[in-house]
């Protein structure tokens, strides 16, 4: 499964590890991990408690204390990886908001230290050259080409600097690209279409999935027109042999409307079944 670029965090959901640009790791828990996707799928968007509780506790009976340590527990895990640009935010009686800043990217490489400092001292060094000429204007280039702060730039260097800007050009779009939620990622997807619907299939089981079949019962059902997308991705139930679980998110075409829905225990062949009586209950969506 394609890992997440979340900020200046790697999230690997094979593995639900948080992993930070110098390989600093936590591996999150069940629960904190559903609950972050679930934060990521709306990112930029309230969730309500209730939201949080149907998706992530399957409709369990649990305390607002239970969500709030949750929610304190990935708090703290930014905190340790030291991420920036990434924050979960209180919506006073509302839920939560998950927001990302643009513009910390990944970055693979720190600057070190020693050529920060040294770039200080440069500076410095024009600084004392410039107070002590009686007129800025008039402070001598040869001067500071002495000093070993200005140097004539070669065509050479002008070349690696141009190299330089494009890739980071380059890196900035896959960024950018891959910091799509992995839900949103359709190439990992078996795709197929009925009525305008858009159906996306991500099979995690070791059961093989059949598609044409599925597509087949879902068409005789003759389900009423729904103009959206439709993502399932399908997991080995932790709890039984033979039963699986799933995460589903529905998307409007149309407009911002979305909904996200978990299954904690099913069989192969209801799967059609659960996917038609989640498309008519999502009415808002389908409109």
């Amino acid at each position: 499964m394609q890992k997440i670029i979340i900020a200046n965090l790697i999230l690997d959901p094979e593995t639900r590890t948080l992993i930070n640009q110098v390989g600093e790791a936590i591996i999150l828990r069940p629960l904190p991990y559903n609950v972050l996707v679930l934060l990521l799928d709306r990112k930029e968007q309230s969730v309500s408690r209730d939201q949080l509780f149907d998706g992530c506790w399957e409709g369990a009976v649990v305390t607002d204390q239970a969500l709030t340590n949750v929610i304190s527990g990935l708090r703290r895990n930014f905190v340790q990886l030291k991420a920036v640009g990434i924050e979960i935010k209180t919506v006073s009686k509302i839920g939560y908001l998950l927001t990302i800043d643009a513009e910390y990217p990944v970055v693979a490489h720190q600057e070190p230290l020693n050529s920060l400092l040294s770039k200080k001292a440069d500076l410095n060094q024009i600084s004392e050259l410039l107070s002590n000429n009686e007129s800025k204007k008039e402070v001598p280039k040869q001067a500071l080409i002495r000093q070993g702060i200005l140097v004539k730039p070669s065509i050479a260097s002008v070349l690696v600097a141009l190299c330089l800007v494009v890739t980071i050009a380059v890196v900035y779009w896959n960024q950018t690209r891959l910091s799509l939620p992995h839900f949103l990622m359709k190439d990992n997807y078996q795709h197929f279409d009925i009525n305008n619907t858009d159906y996306y299939l991500l099979n995690k089981t070791r059961k093989q999935l059949d598609v044409d079949l599925i597509q087949s019962q879902l068409e005789s059902m003759e389900l009423a027109e729904c103009n959206a997308e439709v993502y399932i991705r399908i997991y080995d139930s932790a709890y039984e042999d033979d039963t699986y679980s799933l995460r589903g998110f529905m998307l409007s075409k149309s407009s911002s409307r979305n909904g996200n829905y978990a299954l904690s225990q099913f069989s192969h062949q209801d799967l059609p079944k659960i996917m038609a009586n989640a498309l008519t209950r999502a009415k808002l969506i389908c409109d």
